[in-house]
Formats: structure tokens, sequence, C-alpha cells
């Protein structure tokens, strides 16, 4: 009787011991099969923000080579090509680091991104300018010979009264010329509060906000007039956006490169102007430059230093 429940505790322990074994099978089945569902979540991810880069890459590649045939057609036709070989090779960057960098940060890659459609609209603004060389070239190369031979002594005339008549419209213009008084500085931070002064720390800076007031001038004429304002690092060069409104323009002959601009109406009562400015990443350390134009004329300059 003894020996028959002994034997009894034995098979009841062992079928305890199988169905523990039974349900530890059980759990590290389920735990690998998660594992297995979580490593292909990762991979398709993986995949898809791979794919995102080699599309991006891909787009970028097409602007370059648009952008390489625009070059050449506006230098044969005699254009300026400055702006865009410098365009040109910050592009060249963009796609070496979509190309290196399989892990690009999101924040990076989101900037590139909105960059293409500015670099799209900068092509389509260039099919305008070649169109309207080629429409120079074609006027230059069709025009008459004989005819500027016989009307040469008649424009040599002309010219000289228009030299007179330029040298005292420029006096005027010159006395014309908007300026910009009372320059001030004003950091604003990411919850909106504002910070005046000439000098900021770095985290303070998220956006910076720029007023002045336009000083009244009775040879200056009411109406429209552009503001333009470059904002220029220690080291020299102007903060520059396409996507952000940035563009080039004439200044003394050369091409500028210039941060943003306003169009205001100028109604000569001492009007207060302001910019906005959301660089989009910290201000580089140092004395920053910040210059004003209108009509293109420099009306204004002033400085502030970021700590």
């Amino acid at each position: 009787m003894a020996e028959t429940e002994n034997k009894g505790k034995v098979n009841n322990r062992m079928v305890l011991i199988v169905a523990v074994l039974v349900i530890l099978a059980i759990i590290n089945g389920i735990q690998y099969y998660m594992a297995l569902q979580s490593e292909k979540k990762n991979k398709e991810l993986i995949e898809s923000k791979e794919l995102q880069l080699v599309a991006t890459y891909a787009r970028l590649d097409s602007i370059s080579g648009q952008l390489n045939l625009k070059i050449q057609e506006i230098e044969r036709l005699g254009g300026n090509i400055d702006s865009l070989l410098i365009i040109k090779d910050q592009l060249e960057r963009e796609k070496d680091e979509l190309k290196l960098s399989r892990n690009l940060a999101q924040e990076r890659y989101k900037k590139i991104q909105d960059k293409i459609e500015g670099y799209e609209s900068l092509l389509k603004r260039k099919d305008e300018e070649i169109v309207k060389l080629k429409e120079v070239n074609k006027a230059l190369l069709t025009e008459n010979i004989d005819l500027k031979t016989q009307k040469n002594e008649l424009n040599q005339e002309i010219n000289s009264l228009q030299a007179e008549r330029g040298k005292l419209q420029e006096k005027i213009n010159v006395a014309a010329t908007l300026g910009a008084e009372n320059i001030s500085f004003f950091a604003i931070n990411d919850r909106g509060k504002e910070r005046d002064g000439d000098e900021f720390k770095s985290k303070q800076l998220d956006k910076l906000k720029i007023t002045f007031k336009i000083e009244d001038n009775p040879l200056a004429e009411v109406g429209a007039k552009n503001i333009i304002l470059r904002i220029i690092e220690p080291e020299g060069s102007a903060l520059y956006n396409v996507a952000a409104g940035s563009g080039t323009f004439d200044y003394n002959g050369e091409e500028v490169f210039y941060t943003s601009s306003k169009e205001i109406l100028f109604d000569n009562s001492n009007q207060s102007v302001a910019f906005e400015y959301e660089k989009g990443s910290e201000f580089k350390k140092g004395r920053h430059k910040v210059e004003l134009y209108s009509e293109g004329a420099l009306i204004g300059q002033g400085y502030f230093i970021v700590k």
C-alpha cells in the first residue's frame, strides 16, 4: 500500500514537471515570435527611410544636372553665374550628406527636403533669364551695323546730353535716398519673450527681430519701396536661404546676396519698419553686422554680438 502511494506521488511530480516544461516552451515560443516581429518592423522602417533618402537624393541629383545645364547656357549667353556656382556647391554638399549618411538626423533631412522647392523655383527663374538673354543676343546679332554707323554722331551728342542729365539725376537720387535710423535688435526665445540690446546669449536667440525708422526726406518719392536686409556673420558671409526668401541684388555693379526683403509703402512720416528672422539653427558666436538697402543704396547698418 505504501509502495503504491509513493508511485502515485512520483507520477504526479513527473506530470507537474512536464507541465512546467511545456509552459516554459510556450513562453519561449511567444517571446521568439515577438522578437521576430519586432525585428521585421525595424527592418521595414530602415528600408522605408533608405527609400526616402534614395528618392530625395535622386531629386537633388536631377536638380544638380539641370542647374549645370543652366550655368553652361547662361555663361554662353554672357550672363552672370557667380551666385549659381555658390548654390551649386551647396547643393553638392547636401547630396554628399544624403549619400554618405544612412542615419541622417531627421531635422537635417527635413531641412534638405524643404530646400528642394527653393531649388526648383530657382531653376524656373533661370529659365526665364535664359529666354531674356537669348532675346538680347538675337537683337544684338540682327542689329544693322550700317544703321549704327549712321546714327553714331547723333548718338554721341545724345550720350553727351544724357551724361550731363545722368550726373544731375545722380545728385538728385543721392539726395532722395532713404535713410534708416534708430536701428534696434531684439532676441526672441522659443516662448516668444523679447529681449532688446546688442549682445545676446545664443540660447536666447531663437528668432532675431530688427526694428528701425525711415528718416523724413522731402526729396524722396512717396510710394512702394523695397527694403533689403543683410545679416552678415562674423566670418563675413551673409545668411542665405533660398527657401526662406533670400536672394541676390545688384549693388555697385556686383551681385550681392541678401538675407530677406520686404516692400513698404513709404509715406514720409518717419514710419517704423520691422524684420523678424528665424535662422533655424544657432547663430554663430561673435559680432554680426546688419545692413539695410533700398533702391540700390545702403541706407543704414548696425551690429549685434552673440555670446
